[in-house]
């Protein structure tokens, strides 16, 4: 958990002046320049399918829980599920990895699943109270969550904070609104396809009741 991303920080903040994508005519992001742009916005898309509803259901801003997984793990998912880079001390659920920034062997927990990391990851924030002392569960704005995780010493990169925010703000913010924008418009139709039904079983009603001269 505790982990000098040097690498994967002077990839992202370096990336501020390099035009990757563009917004297609759907809104989606789509890449004219760079290929693994869609591949980034695939990734995205799964870890959302996955986080949301836990995310939600502790009170985490998803988008810092994805940005935190890509500051941690970076773009491809591992088979042992190591997302968040939780440091642990039991040897039969975790595993032993060198720590490029600590430059050390550490040790971090290991899941079974996608939901299982982020259920433990989300956990981890409820439990220490160095989180909520800094203020983490009193606000749902991402930025001001990723400052106290910061804070609350999840890592010991003096520039995590502006390395998630970066990662938020360059990737996950413009993929997951238009996921939500998504989601939002499949409501409104069921929510109209539902009116339509109903009106049509009243109308039917009314025609049955109407005498034969109607």
């Amino acid at each position: 958990m505790r982990k000098f991303l040097l690498i994967l920080t002077a990839f992202v903040l370096s990336i501020g002046t390099t035009d990757f994508a563009v917004a297609s005519s759907n809104n989606s992001i789509t890449s004219v320049k760079d290929t693994d742009t869609i591949k980034r916005e695939e990734y995205i898309r799964t870890l959302y399918k996955a986080f949301d509803p836990i995310c939600r259901k502790y009170g985490i801003n998803t988008k810092v829980a994805i940005s935190q997984a890509i500051a941690e793990q970076g773009w491809e998912l591992r088979k042992d599920f190591r997302i968040f880079n939780i440091a642990s001390t039991n040897p039969t659920r975790s595993k032993l990895v060198y720590d490029n920034g600590e430059q050390r062997y550490r040790r971090y927990r290991i899941y079974t699943s996608l939901e299982q990391a982020v259920e433990d990851y989300c956990k981890v924030l409820t439990s220490f109270h160095t989180y909520r002392k800094n203020g983490l569960f009193e606000t749902l704005d991402p930025n001001m969550q990723i400052e106290s995780i910061a804070k609350g010493g999840y890592a010991t990169n003096p520039k995590y904070q502006e390395l998630v925010t970066a990662v938020m703000e360059r990737f996950v913010s413009p993929v997951v609104d238009y996921l939500r924008e998504e989601e939002a418009l499949a409501r409104r139709s069921e929510e109209l396809q539902s009116v339509t039904s109903i009106s049509s079983v009243e109308a039917q009603h009314i025609r049955f009741c109407l005498p034969s001269g109607y």
